[in-house]
């Protein structure tokens, strides 16, 4: 490859991680631009976990905002965060008898049998639970043979050794600003735990706290008009784009996700299609920021109007929006992308007494096969037939070539 080839696909890289997308190949060498590709890839690494955690806490915003059970949040986070936390079983206790007991209210784990499962107490005797209890802080136990060693008359620790449990975390739970219970995430195998792992657990117990303390508030009451229509919108708040009134970035990926598992398991395809805004930044600079907000609410009514049923649209970042269409083929996903470009490019945009012609740039990419139906795939090509439309002139539509990996 080229030098200035290099040069340019390091730039591209570095663009799509800007806009969260970290699938796109970044060549590395043993010149100076070679150790520059290291470095990026390092840090594409790096952000691309970051960004998984962000969407897995984000998701559990959602369901902890939405959703009044505990039980559903908890199994969501069991079933979500294993790529980022060391766990085999994970389980819930509250406070009992003025704190004097703990009882188990929930627990899933990989293994059977359980030494202590969901209804069992246990007393709180142990030193390091009152002190966790006193003081509402984490406690990361890396090696519970020798964690026994210096605390001998822990029940706890005793009880869940005999499981083959060799290591925990122990998270306290504060709701209306009192300490109501722990929970525990253990695993078989001796842990380093680091700092990664505590700010991660901190901010899960933050939200399953939040959870609780909802479900103390309105236990046994029904929820009224006045109580659905605030969820409806908290839920518009959390999912939708601010200024656009889409979805958000987290929320159209979310359903990016789910319309690729329907797809597979219902043997159809799914489509994506980009969108950029033409020369947006020249709007900006001619027009003034407060048109160039009135463009994008204006672009996003438009194609909102022109959305079908299971059409979904999100605001992807900036001047780029993206559309999730499914079940399509590519032919009849290009009819749509064509429907919104012309929605755009028929009639100029009425904004701050000026009127601004205004046309989008579109890429689209389908996927139908196990091998296609990839969000990191189908983002990465529908992103490449954005690229070449702008280069062929914009106001265009370009379909990404052949998705095999």
């Amino acid at each position: 490859m080229k030098e200035n080839d290099r040069i340019l696909a390091l730039r591209k890289a570095a663009e799509a991680m800007a806009r969260g997308d970290f699938s796109l190949d970044i060549p590395i060498g043993n010149d100076e631009i070679g150790h520059l590709g290291k470095s990026l890839k390092e840090l594409s690494v790096y952000l691309k976990k970051q960004s998984e955690r962000s969407q897995l806490l984000y998701r559990i915003m959602v369901e902890c905002n939405l959703n009044l059970h505990v039980i559903d949040v908890l199994n969501h986070i069991y079933e979500s965060f294993r790529e980022h936390l060391p766990y085999d079983r994970i389980s819930l206790a509250f406070l009992e008898n003025s704190n004097t007991k703990l009882k188990l209210h929930w627990v899933r784990a990989e293994y059977d049998p359980l030494a202590i499962n969901a209804g069992q107490s246990i007393a709180l005797a142990d030193d390091s639970l009152q002190a966790l209890l006193n003081n509402n802080e984490i406690q990361m136990i890396s090696d519970l043979s020798e964690y026994l060693e210096w605390h001998t008359h822990s029940k706890f620790a005793q009880t869940i050794i005999k499981e083959g449990i060799r290591a925990c975390v122990i998270c306290p739970l504060v709701a209306n600003g009192k300490s109501i219970g722990f929970i525990f995430f253990s695993s078989r195998k001796k842990i380093n735990y680091d700092r990664s792992h505590k700010d991660l657990l901190l901010q899960i117990a933050s939200q399953l706290s939040v959870v609780i303390e909802k479900t103390q508030l309105y236990r046994g009451a029904k929820l009224n008009k006045q109580l659905i229509a605030q969820k409806k919108s908290l839920q518009q708040r959390v999912t939708h784009d601010a200024l656009t009134g889409l979805l958000n970035r987290s929320a159209i990926f979310d359903i990016l996700h789910k319309q690729i598992m329907r797809a597979k398991r219902g043997g159809y395809g799914v489509a994506v299609i980009m969108i950029d805004i033409d020369y947006f930044k020249s709007i900006n600079d001619t027009y003034g920021h407060m048109a160039g907000d009135a463009v994008l609410g204006e672009i996003a009514e438009r194609l909102t109007k022109s959305a079908r049923v299971h059409e979904y649209i999100g605001r992807y970042g900036g001047e780029e929006f993206l559309a999730i269409i499914s079940p399509y083929d590519q032919a009849s996903a290009t009819k749509v992308a064509e429907r919104f470009r012309q929605a755009i490019a028929d009639e100029p945009i009425q904004a701050d007494q000026s009127s601004i012609p205004v046309t989008i740039s579109i890429g689209v990419s389908a996927g139908a096969t196990e091998a296609t139906l990839d969000a990191d795939l189908l983002l990465r090509h529908a992103d490449e037939a954005l690229y070449a439309a702008k280069r062929k002139g914009r106001n265009r539509v370009e379909i990404a070539g052949d998705l095999n990996p």
